[in-house]
């Protein structure tokens, strides 16, 4: 009787989606897995939405034309039918995995109804094979959001697949949301994905304009023009923007201080950091210490 009635409070929309997905799986991967050194596997591909979040070591994803590696605390998203080869790196490397098909995130936009927010649309072309494969950095919520999932998928707990769905539904934002603010979504000019990859993915380090010119394969001038055409923002603009979407989630997700950040999020001086971060905050660093 008690079950019964817990069911007929259940949120109508939560068991929409699980109707909607019967038959299938939530998720066809959720595990730890560690791999030695050099460990290699692959090449291969799948329809499932592949998401590894590397818990220890490091590692290598390769694609037919270019190499990502990833170290400890950072998230990869291989996304649909992408071929690829995984490589642990010279201390081996511990994931944390999640793979599901992309009729999930799918069912969710539609009962949810969130492409009338937009975010349904961006969904489909952010998990899409043009993307090949995303790179998440320094996202505390996202792997949360990931663990949980994997949590409630192993202890199979009462209402662990409503638990799931929501989990899901959180996951979906949070990554179309990193995506909003660290990458362009639609841009077709090959230079300009080039420069925002090298940023993301580099932006630690003591990078300039003319070495973001140069990964991208272009000139200086034409590099200026790209980024004021797509984004308004000037090279070293969207550098510290990335920047400082770091530190903020460095700050309230962490006991690190506001100096560790600094130097972590590539800023060679406090007073410069606090300055920029002042700038598109409105708020000195030191009020987001944990």
């Amino acid at each position: 009787m008690e079950t019964k009635q817990m069911k007929s409070h259940l949120p109508e929309v939560l068991d929409h989606i699980i109707e909607n997905l019967k038959g299938q799986r939530l998720a066809d991967v959720f595990r730890f897995i560690s791999f030695v050194p050099g460990e290699t596997y692959g090449p291969h591909h799948h329809v499932r939405i592949e998401m590894n979040y590397v818990k220890k070591g490091t590692c290598m994803i390769h694609l037919d034309k270019e190499t990502i590696n990833f170290h400890e605390g950072e998230i990869m998203i291989i996304c649909s039918n992408v071929e690829h080869t995984f490589e642990a790196g010279s201390k081996g490397a511990t994931l944390m995995q999640l793979e599901f098909l992309p009729e999930i995130f799918t069912s969710i936009d539609s009962t949810m109804k969130l492409s009338s927010t937009g975010l349904g649309q961006a969904s489909v072309n952010l998990f899409s094979e043009q993307n090949h494969l995303i790179k998440i950095v320094n996202n505390v919520r996202i792997m949360r959001a990931i663990q949980r999932i994997l949590d409630e998928l192993s202890s199979k707990k009462t209402y662990f697949q409503h638990l799931v769905v929501m989990y899901y539904a959180e996951l979906l934002i949070l990554i179309t949301r990193y995506m909003d603010e660290n990458i362009l979504p639609v841009c077709n000019n090959y230079a300009m994905k080039r420069a925002i990859t090298f940023i993301r993915s580099h932006y630690k380090e003591d990078i300039s304009v003319s070495i973001i010119a140069e990964e991208a394969g272009i000139g200086e001038r034409h590099l200026r023009n790209l980024f004021v055409k797509y984004l308004d923002l000037s090279p070293l603009e969207y550098l510290n923007q990335i920047r400082i979407n770091k530190a903020v989630e460095l700050l309230r997700n962490t006991e690190k201080s506001v100096k560790e950040v600094c130097f972590e999020c590539g800023f060679k001086s406090p007073q410069y950091f606090s300055r920029i971060f002042k700038q598109q905050m409105n708020v000195s660093p030191h009020k987001l210490v944990k």
